[in-house]
């Protein structure tokens, strides 16, 4: 078998020569393409082309990771809480971080996430029906039939935190919100997102819609990397027009956007969830996505965390 191989193969080196002189000979050699001359010379020379191999990737830059410097504790005043540097993913402070907990609001975000998937913020929206709200509830006061450029709705959502505007979104774009908290959950699992489940788009029901503090912090990092969402999330204030010329304004749930130290990124309440808020700051000049959960005062609870990372932790 080795044995006829061979001479298979030495028939092909004999006829590719004679295909060579052949071709030189009636002066077509040069009409023949650089990459077929070098196989034919190749196989004419029993030389087998080098196998190609995908160039090496491009390493990407490296981020030292922040180093603690101090050994000082704190218990921040909420039931959960995290810190993380947005850039390296390290944990800068973590409480009971794995504690399944509903997080009202701050639902939207997911919500916004999965929207962004699907469409464009320039589309052209028309609100459906609608569900009744009870008085406590945020809405905007969307009107069904009203149009909108889509972006703007998603900015109702994330800035004032309307639920008629998740709702919107939501029925729009699945028919129910059951259909629509069904495809959040299937976008979970994708992400590789554990321990959360979403039974609604705009968190206004607690039961069956839950997170952790470990699952926010990854949904948060992906939410800032979205370049729309992250310019969204700074907003303080906004205002829309319907295609009817219905104008709606609004104001940020956000108090520490006024600081000017936070760049987002979202709020919730109701009384299951106790005060929730996720937050994007800078502190000594990199990004830290902060999580409390479950807190009665959630912004002093944030701003306790930010100013206890500013003196624990350093980057280098």
């Amino acid at each position: 078998m080795a044995r006829t191989t061979r001479t298979e193969g030495g028939l092909v080196k004999s006829l590719t020569l004679a295909l060579i002189l052949a071709l030189h000979l009636t002066g077509l050699w040069t009409h023949v393409s650089s990459t077929t001359r070098a196989r034919l010379i190749a196989a004419g020379s029993g030389i087998s082309s080098p196998p190609k191999t995908a160039p090496a990737p491009i390493p990407a830059p490296f981020v030292a990771p922040p180093v603690r410097m101090s050994d000082a504790t704190i218990d921040v005043p909420a039931p959960s809480a995290m810190a993380i540097d947005a850039d390296t993913g390290t944990v800068l402070y973590a409480k009971n971080i794995a504690q399944k907990r509903p997080i009202a609001s701050v639902t939207k975000l997911a919500t916004a996430l999965v929207i962004l998937g699907r469409h464009s913020p320039d589309e052209t929206f028309i609100v459906p029906a609608l569900p009744s709200y009870p008085p406590e509830a945020e809405t905007i006061g969307l009107v069904p039939g009203d149009s909108f450029r889509l972006g703007n709705v998603l900015e109702a959502m994330l800035v004032p935190s309307a639920n008629d505007a998740a709702d919107a979104l939501a029925i729009a774009d699945s028919g129910s919100v059951a259909k629509f908290a069904a495809k959040m959950n299937a976008k979970m699992t994708e992400w590789g997102i554990g321990d959360t489940h979403f039974a609604s788009a705009s968190g206004l029901q607690d039961e069956g819609n839950y997170t952790t503090a470990s699952s926010l912090a990854k949904i948060a990092a992906l939410a800032i990397k979205n370049p729309i969402l992250a310019g969204i999330v700074t907003h303080t204030s906004g205002t829309m027009t319907s295609s009817s010329g219905r104008v709606y304004s609004f104001n940020t749930t956000n108090e520490l956007l006024a600081t000017g130290q936070f760049y987002g990124i979202k709020t919730g309440y109701t009384p299951a969830a106790g005060e929730c808020f996720v937050g994007l700051t800078r502190i000594n000049g990199h990004a830290v996505i902060t999580v409390i959960l479950g807190a009665s005062d959630r912004f002093g609870a944030t701003t306790t965390l930010t100013n206890w990372i500013g003196h624990t932790w350093q980057w280098l």
